[in-house]
Parts: structure tokens; C-alpha cells; sequence
């Protein structure tokens, strides 16, 4: 019988070169959730400390991405149910229509659909097109077979798709 050796914990440097490496990502899946730039840095800051709390739970480090996404994505849920986000989208919405409605116009009205769409397919819609992952990474983070991420994926275009059109 062979004993495994067990892997020292992440050493803080390591841990924040990781971070350091994929920090604007980390900002833009944040932003995706909470449409605010205050809100997703604090959201980012909270899952780094969360996730510098529990790195000793880590049992892979070549897990440590999808395990921080699941973080991140965890902790912006929660926040957003903490916050009715829907006051502050629509106040948001408004006063950037009004200073810049010709150049905002299209990303809002992408915005304001990705909005209606279910969290699960929202989710990988966001990772899958603004974060360049693939279906293995995504079904990864969300601890799904790779097939659920692809039929959300695709259940979550179509119905972007409708939506999209009934707004034109």
C-alpha cells in the first residue's frame, strides 16, 4: 500500500499569484451579477478572503480556479439576495440612458435581456461568452456534468434570442 503525501496548503504568495493572474476576470463575472463596479469589487474582495479563510480545504491546486469561480459565484448570489438589485438596475439603467443613450443602447439592451434570463443559464452564458471558458471549465465551476452546462447554454441562447426580439 502506498501512502499518499499530502500536499502542503497554498502558500500565500502562490495563493495570490493566482488571484493576481486572473483578477480582472474575477471583476468581470462579479460585474455580470451585480451590474455595479463598487458592488463587484467588494464581491471579489469577499470571495478572496473567503477563499484565503478556507485554501486549506483545497485539496487540488489545479482545481483552484473552477473552486474560486464556485466562490465567486456563490457569494454574488447571495449578495443579490441580500440586495434587491432591481431598484438599483433600473435607477442604473435609467441615468445611463439619458448621458449616454447612442453608445450604451445595445450593450443595454443586451444587459437588460441577459437580466431576464434564469441565474443557472445567465451563468454559463457569461462564463461561455465574456469569459472565453469552455464547457469542461464551466461544468467544472458549477458542479455539473458538461452535457447540463451545454443545455443550459443553449436553452439560455434561445431564450436570449426571443427575448431580444420581442424588444426590437
Amino acid at each position: 500500500m502506498q501512502l499518499h503525501k499530502s500536499r502542503p496548503e497554498l502558500s500565500d504568495e502562490e495563493f495570490l499569484a493566482l488571484i493576481e493572474a486572473r483578477k480582472d476576470s474575477f471583476y468581470r463575472v462579479a460585474y455580470g451579477y451585480v451590474r455595479n463596479s463598487e458592488d463587484a469589487k467588494d464581491l471579489v474582495q469577499e470571495a478572496v478572503c473567503k477563499a484565503y479563510v478556507g485554501k486549506k480545504h483545497l485539496k487540488e491546486r489545479d482545481k483552484f480556479y473552477p473552486w474560486f469561480y464556485r466562490i465567486l459565484t456563490r457569494t454574488a448570489v447571495s449578495f443579490l439576495r441580500k440586495h434587491a438589485r432591481a431598484e438599483a438596475w433600473e435607477r442604473e439603467f435609467m441615468e445611463t440612458a439619458q448621458s449616454q443613450e447612442e453608445q450604451w443602447g445595445d450593450a443595454l439592451w443586451v444587459r437588460d435581456s441577459l437580466a431576464g434570463l434564469e441565474k443557472k443559464s445567465r451563468t454559463v452564458i457569461v462564463l461561455k461568452v465574456y469569459e472565453n471558458m469552455t464547457f469542461g471549465e464551466i461544468a467544472q465551476i458549477l458542479q455539473k456534468p458538461e452535457n447540463s452546462v451545454k443545455s443550459l447554454y443553449y436553452r439560455g441562447l434561445k431564450s436570449l434570442r426571443e427575448r431580444m426580439l420581442v424588444y426590437e
